[in-house]
């Protein structure tokens, strides 16, 4: 059934030096607007509560600032805990105009309902993280801005994210800007493929496999506004992107409601092996059981994306658009190679473009 509600409710304090708020959401397992735009999830029923103080007294050092105390649980419509986290989080501006953000939390082992894609409940591991930016007075020709968040679990998974940027606006009728983003990580098990197979009692007649997945991504992103005259301006954006996947230690989930697994090769008389890019795994030896078969999961992909749009105001109320896009992609499969050298540089512009020249004209009529 496509049948199904989704409501918000908040309740926000925000006048004087303390602050409070709660919130709570839900969206029925029913509930599909995906037609309409993106939708993350569904199943979902959520709370939070935070507790905060403001400081608007200015300071030696800071001009104001803000830190904050949360609690927000998540259930799914089974009544089973997906999400729980407590976390702090803070916001500062400084006597120079700099400001910063800051946050941390803690998420203690719950019910992951999506690990096995459909298949039977698993746990989530316990975890934390950590996140804080810093960015210089905006209302300067020459601005930067910088991010950082390392997250783990107690499983040894993590990822770190770095994001610097340039900012420069010589004049207030151009503005140039650069972001570089760096993201690593390490996910325990990501999920691989599933198999039926009635010896796998413990997990209901089907083999959850997962892999460990070692990731890497980079991009730049490139800016860039001009205005030449009150009717006339050009905008550019430019985006190259790499991402490589590099999965090993396979493994299936040992029982449901655990995060638990036996790993091939080296549990139950397990053996695993390669044929060309196919794995082939006897899940138990010598023991009743299907051999299972799946391809190499390895893979990297390299993107590019231009747009320039030229703006035209020819007459007052009447505009002429011109906008041009190219995209350009690249799909590696069974390779994990994470080389920044080669993909923004010696292959970024061999794979094949897709041009798309858009004119759009409006005129206004006076009636």
């Amino acid at each position: 059934s496509l049948a199904g509600l989704s409501a918000d409710l908040y309740l926000n304090k925000v006048a004087g030096n303390w602050r409070w708020g709660v919130a709570g959401r839900t969206a029925s397992p029913g509930f599909e607007v995906n037609d309409l735009g993106f939708q993350n999830r569904v199943d979902r029923i959520s709370a939070a509560a935070s507790l905060g103080y403001k400081w608007t007294r200015s300071g030696r050092t800071v001009r104001q600032a803000t830190a904050y105390l949360q609690v927000a649980p998540s259930w799914n419509y089974d009544g089973d805990p997906i999400d729980r986290k407590i976390a702090a989080f803070g916001y500062a501006q400084f006597r120079n105009f700099w400001s910063g953000e800051w946050s941390v939390s803690y998420t203690p082992r719950v019910v992951d309902d999506r690990l096995t894609r459909g298949g039977p409940l698993a746990m989530k591991p316990a975890g934390w993280f950590a996140s804080a930016n810093l960015q210089t007075d905006t209302r300067r020709a020459l601005g930067a801005y910088g991010f950082v968040s390392v997250q783990r679990d107690e499983t040894g998974g993590w990822t770190v994210n770095l994001i610097p940027q340039l900012t420069l606006r010589p004049s207030a009728a151009l503005s140039l800007s650069a972001t570089a983003g760096y993201v690593a990580g390490r996910a325990m098990a990501q999920f691989v493929t599933k198999a039926r197979d009635s010896t796998a009692t413990a997990t209901l007649g089907t083999r959850y496999v997962f892999a460990a997945l070692a990731q890497r991504q980079a991009y730049v992103t490139v800016r860039a506004n001009a205005t030449f005259s009150p009717t006339l301006s050009f905008q550019l954006y430019a985006q190259p992107f790499a991402f490589a996947g590099d999965y090993s230690d396979f493994k299936e989930l040992r029982a449901r409601k655990t995060f638990a697994f036996n790993h091939y090769g080296r549990d139950n008389g397990s053996t695993i092996s390669r044929v060309g890019n196919t794995y082939v795994v006897e899940p138990d030896g010598a023991a009743p059981g299907d051999t299972l078969r799946f391809r190499d999961p390895d893979f990297r992909t390299r993107a590019v994306k231009v747009n320039a749009v030229l703006r035209w105001e020819y007459r007052p109320g009447s505009t002429l658009f011109v906008v041009w896009t190219q995209s350009r992609s690249g799909y590696m499969p069974y390779d994990a190679g994470f080389d920044l050298e080669r993909d923004f540089r010696r292959e970024l512009f061999r794979d094949r473009p897709t041009n798309v020249l858009l004119v759009k004209v409006n005129y206004w009529m006076s009636m």
